[in-house]
């Protein structure tokens, strides 16, 4: 029988250490949810990505999360990424060709 645990610890995702931590400690997303006052799906999508907001990640810290475990603190600004700008093209007169 296969086991979702990895054999050797190490070789386990920050988000497979954080469910381990998660069951050995009686932490479930729904409990996570009500202490934050969001939803268990909005918690789960928090932890599962690689960054989170700032002020998520203290309050989850301040319930005795270990910060390792969980994503990077990052305010993402909200809305339309910035376009990125397109290589200008050479002009066709100024390309050398060979006979």
């Amino acid at each position: 029988m296969h086991s979702p645990i990895a054999a050797n610890l190490t070789e386990l995702s920050r988000q497979e250490k954080l469910r381990l931590w998660m069951s050995r400690n009686r932490w479930t997303y729904a409990r996570l949810a009500r202490s934050l006052d969001i939803t268990s799906n909005a918690v789960a999508k928090l932890c599962n990505q690689s960054t989170m907001p700032v002020r998520r990640h203290a309050q989850i810290v301040a319930l005795g999360v270990p910060a390792e475990l969980l994503p990077q603190p990052l305010d993402v600004k909200p809305g339309p990424k910035p376009r990125r700008l397109a290589e200008p093209a050479i002009p066709a007169a100024s390309v050398a060709t060979t006979v």
